[in-house]
């Protein structure tokens, strides 16, 4: 008898990062469906950032059979050799490498610190410049997207269609299902759903409060009959009360209630999403809920969109965009600040069937105009 083949990914990242990587896990399991599948992941580095197996899950057995965490940026040369020796006698046949590139001189020390644990075939370390950094498309004038980028780089085990809702399958149980049901147990059978999540680990991306209280304000007295739904870590849970205080319908508190994978079956019920660039926009993605999303401009436009065609991205190509910071104070937040409620509230009410609303400009389209450097 053939003994199964032994995998080990490695991938960094939150609970964004990884929905982003759920179709390379999932292009991993259907080329090695037999094989021991090992994740190599960080611990949590911020309280906010759920780790991995929170959204892959832990009692599927479907995307992997065993993790081993660690500590991101660890330089502790005791911890190292033990990671070395944990792989070692798992006897590893193949590295797969999906986490972020960030330079070449770390991605080198990486294949060295793999090939000390014993793993001689490596697949999918970057390889062109394209993969450190998020280029233009010259086709399409937009930065790639990042699910691309990482699917370009397993592209020796296959092809992905990153359009298939298969490949984005979050393969929730049946308890993590009627737990959702449970938690949501108080709304009616005949109301829409709108979630929200205010929440951000970057005070850069956060529209604040006055915003987002102002918002459902209005959008209570539009969309009449619906629950308002507000999902977060439990530290947002006082602006979740701000939040439900502003809406004039009936609403529920989820925040600190429901694990990232419960959240995505609550999502999954949903109507329209609303939140920032977070953790909670992908989850919503994934299950194919439409969804607004509140961008700064921190980062590169398109790169980390979420997935799917009946989303709406709020995104200012301001003179400061791209300026990665994680507090902005010189320059007050003009990016996202300089989005409007109306905007956002006349996007929202076009999805949920309102045709007689104005249509705000797009800042979607603002993104398409300029021509950046490389």
């Amino acid at each position: 008898m053939t003994p199964k083949k032994r995998i080990l990914i490695y991938r960094l990242g939150s609970l964004g990062d990884t929905i982003i990587a759920l179709p390379c896990f999932h292009l991993i399991r259907e080329k090695y469906p037999d094989s021991g599948i090992v994740l190599l992941t960080n611990k949590p580095v911020a309280s906010k950032a759920a780790p991995l197996e929170a959204i892959l899950g832990n009692k599927t057995n479907y995307f992997y059979d065993k993790i081993i965490n660690y500590p991101v940026g660890t330089r502790n040369p005791f911890l190292l050799l033990s990671i070395i020796i944990a792989i070692r006698v798992l006897r590893i046949d193949t590295l797969i490498n999906i986490t972020a590139a960030r330079s070449r001189k770390s991605s080198y020390r990486d294949k060295i610190f793999f090939r000390l644990a014993g793993i001689t075939t490596q697949i999918g370390f970057p390889e062109n410049e394209e993969d450190y950094s998020a280029l233009i498309n010259p086709e399409t004038g937009k930065y790639e997207w990042e699910a691309i980028r990482l699917s370009r780089r397993l592209k020796d085990l296959g092809e992905i269609n990153l359009d298939l809702d298969s490949y984005w399958d979050l393969r929730l149980t049946s308890e993590e299902i009627d737990k959702s049901r449970s938690l949501l147990a108080d709304v009616q059978r005949d109301s829409k759903i709108l979630v929200v999540s205010t929440g951000t680990k970057v005070q850069t991306n956060d529209w604040e409060a006055d915003n987002w209280n102002e918002l459902l304000k209005r959008l209570g007295s539009r969309l009449t009959g619906w629950t308002l739904v507000v999902i977060g870590a439990e530290d947002e849970f006082d602006r979740a009360k701000q939040c439900l205080a502003a809406w004039p319908g009936k609403g529920v508190n989820l925040c600190g209630k429901s694990s990232p994978r419960v959240s995505a079956a609550v999502l999954k019920q949903a109507e329209i999403f609303i939140g920032h660039d977070s953790g909670p926009m992908h989850l919503a993605s994934a299950v194919n809920t439409p969804v607004v999303a509140i961008f700064s401009s921190r980062a590169k436009p398109d790169q980390w969109y979420p997935r799917g065609k009946s989303n709406h991205i709020f995104y200012t190509m301001t003179d400061c965009a791209m300026c990665g910071l994680f507090v902005c104070i010189e320059q007050k937040k003009k990016c996202i600040l300089s989005i409007t409620v109306s905007e956002v509230e006349n996007k929202v009410l076009e999805l949920a069937g309102f045709n007689n609303v104005m249509s705000a400009q797009s800042n979607y389209t603002k993104t398409q105009l300029p021509m950046h450097n490389k």
